[in-house]
């Protein structure tokens, strides 16, 4: 079970770096999942686990600090 949740964190740890090599940290700077490579299943679920967001217009990002504690 120990590999399971390892594996998991590296995966979320890559996940977020890809965000930030495509620039797209915080609001001003979101994505399309086509520019980041990234399918939408995977966005919607680092969505949903609070690590990136989501603009109006399908667009996501890496919150900055102040972001990540409004919700």
């Amino acid at each position: 079970m120990a590999e399971y949740w390892a594996g998991l964190a590296i995966w979320k740890w890559r996940m977020r770096r890809r965000l930030e090599k495509e620039g797209a940290i915080g609001r001003e700077n979101a994505k399309k999942p086509e520019e980041l490579n990234i399918s939408m299943d995977t966005l919607e679920k680092l969505r949903k686990w609070g690590i990136v967001k989501r603009t109006e217009n399908g667009r996501y990002y890496l919150p900055r600090e102040g972001e990540r504690q409004k919700g």
